[in-house]
């Protein structure tokens, strides 16, 4: 038996990550730099080198080249390539965004999947990387939020090892924020030298379930220039893809973590039912039925609320603390029966159908919907046996 922690972007943001509905306002303000598309006018912008790096050289080297070999073939060859791409695909990306009535990136993409706009839905998970990649540059982890309250409760248990090993953790978030916060812990706190670290963090059972940047090992936290785009962007999935694409393996490796979870945390997480079955749970929930769930809704309205505590079967935070009706009481009374006897069948059934209430108080008290954020959650759930 072990905790599983369904994590959504709105866990991201204390640490200064957008959620999905931001990400898509910033590629929206994003500067593509194709206002002029005049060969003689055109200066490639630094992120064209940054996101199709596999193509281009660096753009310090590129400016270099141009300071010094104005004019040069290498200068001329590299802002053809950038101006390529940004007629054939960047500008064609860049007005149809703007003018988007979606409001998350995935929903925006999922209309570019098509055999004729695959370079756009391409070019659109590299910037997603690189606004990634960014908001990991610039990353505020020294805020003290649910990731560091997690690990200082799990750091007073002589088995925290165990504990970081066993608990599932499946991140619809393509960051590495928790893994870099645990990579820290792991570096400061316990002393361990960074391969140790990285050896540690791969045996854990972190699971980003539509892909992610890629290892902490592999792309540092916030490499912004080493990003590797093309190979972030192959293994980056929208829940569109994802649908289409389904791996049944991967989704029975889910839905086993979930049928084993002693606890179920649902945290800064959308509820989209895409998302929920893409993990293995269908309306009614009934693959977690047996565990203890708890779920935050911060932000959410109490429609909302009321949607989501039907899907997983929760109790809504507002109806609670109604009382459970007591079953109907029914003995029947034979001629043999006296009349003590008869009331000691009647207090029985009813210690019974009490007890029975009580059970299913109990269940709904731990399935809870909660108003709260998940350093709430952590802090008022989050208690090791």
């Amino acid at each position: 038996m072990s905790d599983v922690f369904v994590i959504g972007a709105g866990c991201s943001v204390p640490y200064g990550f957008p959620t999905g509905a931001m990400l898509m306002q910033k590629l929206k303000d994003f500067n593509y730099g194709g206002e002029n598309l005049n060969r003689r006018r055109f200066t490639p912008l630094k992120y064209i080198f940054d996101v199709y790096q596999e193509s281009l050289d660096s753009y310090a080297t590129y400016e270099t080249a141009r300071g010094v070999e104005n004019g040069s073939a290498y200068v001329y060859q590299k802002e053809q390539f950038a101006l390529d791409k940004v007629q054939s695909i960047v500008a064609p990306f860049a007005k149809s965004i703007r003018h988007s009535m979606m409001v998350s990136t995935d929903e925006f993409l999922k209309n570019r999947l098509g055999q004729k706009q695959n370079e756009q839905a391409d070019f659109g998970k590299r910037l997603i990387a690189y606004e990634i990649l960014k908001a990991e540059q610039t990353s505020r982890i020294w805020n003290i939020d649910w990731i560091q309250h997690l690990l200082s409760r799990i750091d007073q248990q002589d088995n925290w090892k165990e504990i970081l090993k066993q608990t599932v953790f499946l991140t619809f978030n393509y960051d590495r924020v928790l893994e870099y916060c645990i990579f820290l812990y792991l570096t400061s706190d316990k002393q361990y030298a960074d391969a140790d670290a990285q050896a540690f963090i791969k045996e854990m059972q972190i699971h980003h379930v539509n892909g992610f940047i890629g290892s902490l090992e592999e792309i540092p936290f916030g490499a912004v220039e080493n990003g590797k785009y093309q190979e972030i962007a192959k293994r980056m999935e929208t829940v569109w893809e994802k649908r289409r694409n389904r791996d049944e393996s991967e989704k029975e490796r889910y839905q086993g973590f979930l049928k084993n979870a002693q606890r179920v945390y649902f945290m800064g997480f959308s509820y989209i039912p895409d998302n929920l079955e893409s993990i293995g749970i269908s309306r009614g929930a009934e693959i977690i039925r047996n565990a203890k769930v708890y779920a935050t809704a911060m932000g959410l309205s109490s429609q909302n609320r009321l949607r989501i505590s039907t899907y997983l079967d929760l109790k809504d935070f507002e109806k609670r603390t109604e009382p459970e009706p007591m079953p109907e009481i029914e003995v029947q009374r034979t001629g043999l029966m006296s009349d003590a006897m008869y009331q000691q069948e009647c207090e029985q059934k009813e210690n019974i159908a009490k007890a029975l209430v009580n059970l299913r108080r109990m269940h709904l008290e731990n399935r809870i919907l909660k108003d709260a954020s998940a350093v709430d959650l952590i802090l008022d759930y989050y208690t090791l046996p």
